[in-house]
């Protein structure tokens, strides 16, 4: 049975469309799939940094950085605020401009196969790159955000990533994503550094 299968069947049981007395014992195993186990988490596959202690260090530090944000009012515990179960309790998410739809709790998610509401992305690494480029959430480029860790996280950084690229003559924002302008200035820079910046980005 598939994951979307299980989901479906999970919504259908606990919607009260069916009785106790009738789950077979294949809706239990599916409900057992799903079911978050307390035991140690399984290897990230995704990231050789998922169990680094220095990386674990360095990360906490960039989740409450507002300097993350376009206008510098924005960090990932604003909607992800750990006092409030790491949402906001919003019914739509305020960034830098509002986003259509609930911010998602991350609570526990290192255990989730998939991430965003609809799933859309497979990896945690690759779904907090997402909010950082958002018009309405971070607000920020991928080159903004080199340049920030460059400059104020350059030494915990080097320590879990090794040496940060050149980044000098760089514009002051540049993006594959976001307006015209953004997308313009990345399209001009040589494969080079944007590769450069785009490491940079991922770690």
């Amino acid at each position: 049975m598939t994951t979307l299968a299980r989901l479906a069947l999970l919504a259908l049981l606990l919607s009260g469309c069916a009785r106790r007395a009738d789950w077979s014992e294949e809706d239990l195993a599916a409900l057992a799939a799903l079911r978050r186990t307390t035991g140690p988490l399984r290897p990230d596959p995704t990231s050789r940094y998922a169990d680094d202690l220095a990386a674990a260090a360095l990360g906490p530090r960039l989740f409450f950085d507002r300097r993350l944000s376009a206008d510098g009012t924005v960090s990932c515990a604003t909607c992800h605020d750990p006092v409030r179960r790491f949402q906001d309790g919003l019914p739509l998410g305020k960034g830098v401009g509002t986003t259509a739809r609930r911010t998602m709790p991350i609570a526990g998610l290192a255990a989730s196969p998939w991430f965003f509401w609809d799933g859309r992305k497979d990896s945690l690494w690759s779904q907090a790159l997402g909010p950082l480029e958002s018009e309405v959430e971070h607000g920020i480029t991928r080159v903004e955000v080199a340049r920030l860790v460059a400059g104020a996280y350059r030494a915990p950084y080097e320590r879990v990533f090794g040496p940060l690229p050149d980044l000098a003559g760089l514009p002051a924002a540049a993006s594959p994503a976001g307006p015209g302008e953004r997308r313009d200035a990345w399209a001009r820079l040589p494969p080079d550094r944007q590769d450069a910046v785009n490491r940079v980005f991922a770690n």
